[in-house]
Parts: structure tokens; C-alpha cells; sequence
């Protein structure tokens, strides 16, 4: 019973996330940065343009409160303490008892890609699995796709390859690599058009067209990131010469955890 409980109760409240999210998303940063919306009439939680979800644990700003949402043509009209509003001409009143009403969640880390390597994942299968399970608002990591979002152009390839295939919202991070390093104009192109962030590694990203960045590198993006105010994560594992790295040894067991965390010593 308490396993059918865990599945059960977090899925009635998912399903109405994304209306929520809307109401409490900062409209600004929509405007600022390429967030892309749902593909009109690609998505509908129920067939009524116009009703209130109701539950007695609805997650506000001012704390969590026994009450009804309403929902108009897809946005949050109104937000009630009690069972809908009194005199409201709208019939349909979806009641969640106490299953939490909230808004969706945001993942930062995801790997849509497209272009190029579609079969990996693509926009409507990542975007669909992120609705399925609540997040609302994804941003999609630099590489993986073909090629790599390190320009304003490759930036422009990415937002054609996601129009009328997405389910959520979508911003991207673009990437640091020695060129446009070395080049700021091509990076100052990438953050004009507006991703959030960039993203480097330290050691082979494993994707050609996506190579790894030294420290100066680094330097150099900073002084640029610190004009727009983005932040720049980093893949910070900086490999050792295997010869004199005496970290590295054995055969652990490759099912064992610790066996993996060996590849991965201090030093690095």
C-alpha cells in the first residue's frame, strides 16, 4: 500500500505543474533569454478551457494554503482559499484532496540532441520525459548535438531544429572552447543571442568539435562572462600522466562503485 502511495500521490500532482509554473515564472527572463514555449495545441492536461483544480495543500509564496486554482485557456487566472469561487460560473472543479499542488521543477543539466545526434535524444523525447515526471523548464548542456553550441549560429541551428517539438520550456547553455576563447567576439555573438551560461571542460569532452579548455582559456571567458553577469560551470578533472600517476591501479569489481571513484583520484 505505502509503495502505491509513493507512485500514485506525486504523479496527481505533476500533472498539474506546468499551469503553476507559468504563474510563478519571472516573465523577464522569458524576454531576456531564448526560452522557448510549449508548441501551441501540442499539449492539454484536460479538456476544458476554463475550471478549478482544488486540493487542501497548495503551495504559494505566502506558504501552503487549502484552496483552488483557477485555470483559464491554459494560465493561472486566480488562486482561492476554499472550494472554487463563490458566484464563478465555471462548473468544472477537479478535486485533488490533499495531494500537493506546486509549481513544476527546473533541471539545469540536459542533453537534447539536436541536431545531429537525434537518435541519442531529441526535443520531443526529452521534452515529453521532462513533462512526464513534473519538470516544467530545461536547459539543455552545449554538446551532444552536431554541431556544438559554441556561436550565435550554431545557437540559431539548435532553436530551428526545436520549433513545434517541445513540451516545455527550453534555454541552452553554450559552450567554451579554445576558439571562441581565443576569438571573444564569437563568444560576446553566443551571449547576445542569449543562452545562460557557458559550459568547458578540463580534460576530452568525448565529442570532437567540443574540445577541452585551459586554464587560460578560462581566464579569458571570464573577463568576457563578467560583462553579461553569466555563470560558466566547468568540468574540472585535469588527468594526470598515467606513468606517474600511481593513483590509478588494480582491477577493481566493475559492478562496485568504489571501482569507479579509483578512476576518479584527488589529484585529478
Amino acid at each position: 500500500m505505502d509503495k502505491l502511495l509513493w507512485r500514485v500521490l506525486p504523479l496527481s500532482t505533476l500533472l498539474i505543474s506546468f499551469a503553476l509554473f507559468f504563474y510563478l515564472h519571472n516573465s523577464n527572463n522569458a524576454e531576456l533569454y531564448p526560452i522557448i514555449k510549449l508548441a501551441e495545441g501540442e499539449c492539454s492536461l484536460f479538456p476544458y478551457d476554463h475550471y478549478w483544480i482544488s486540493s487542501k495543500r497548495i503551495l504559494t509564496s505566502q506558504g501552503i494554503i487549502s484552496g483552488s486554482v483557477e485555470i483559464n485557456e491554459g494560465k493561472i487566472a486566480s488562486i482561492v482559499e476554499g472550494y472554487g469561487k463563490q458566484g464563478s460560473s465555471v462548473q468544472q472543479v477537479i478535486d485533488y484532496g490533499d495531494a500537493f499542488i506546486m509549481p513544476g521543477l527546473i533541471d539545469v543539466h540536459v542533453h537534447l540532441d539536436e541536431p545531429g545526434r537525434t537518435e541519442w535524444e531529441g526535443f520531443v523525447t526529452g521534452t515529453r520525459a521532462a513533462a512526464a515526471g513534473g519538470v516544467t523548464t530545461v536547459v539543455d548542456m552545449p554538446l551532444n548535438n552536431h554541431p556544438t553550441t559554441v556561436s550565435k549560429e550554431t545557437l540559431e541551428l539548435k532553436l530551428e531544429a526545436a520549433e513545434n517539438k517541445i513540451y516545455v520550456d527550453v534555454g541552452f547553455w553554450g559552450g567554451l572552447i579554445p576558439e571562441n576563447a581565443q576569438n571573444t567576439s564569437i563568444l560576446e555573438g553566443l551571449l547576445d543571442a542569449g543562452v545562460l551560461g557557458v559550459k568547458s571542460f578540463m580534460c576530452p569532452s568525448g565529442i570532437n568539435d567540443f574540445p577541452m579548455t585551459t586554464i587560460e582559456h578560462i581566464k579569458e571567458g571570464l573577463s568576457v562572462l563578467a560583462k553579461y553577469k553569466r555563470p560558466l560551470v566547468v568540468h574540472s578533472e585535469i588527468q594526470q600522466d598515467s606513468k606517474s600517476n600511481l593513483e590509478l591501479k588494480g582491477n577493481g569489481d566493475p559492478h562496485a562503485y568504489n571501482t569507479y571513484l579509483v578512476t576518479r583520484p584527488p589529484s585529478w
